[in-house]
């Protein structure tokens, strides 16, 4: 059996190889790249946001408790309205 020191080098090298391979194919391939877009007409929806005085955060919309989700009014909101987040 091949003592894990001896092993050391091989392992580390191999783990900085899969770290740059996959650092550039997804910086070239660009997987993400439509994940986030503009909203259109965004200025008007940032004008009307401000004095709701919103904090840094994830906001969804339209906000849901999970317990809640199957509820009338719920059911209404999410099947009428578009979902954000």
């Amino acid at each position: 059996m091949i003592p894990l020191s001896a092993l050391l080098l091989p392992i580390l090298i191999a783990a900085v190889i899969v770290f740059v391979a996959s650092s550039l194919i997804h910086m070239v391939l660009k997987y993400h790249q439509s994940d986030y877009r503009q909203l259109p007409e965004e200025d008007k929806l940032l004008s009307a946001l401000r004095p709701a005085g919103l904090t840094r955060g994830l906001y969804i919309f339209p906000f849901t408790a999970h317990k809640d989700m199957k509820s009338p009014p719920c059911r209404k909101n999410t099947s009428r309205d578009r979902w954000g987040s």
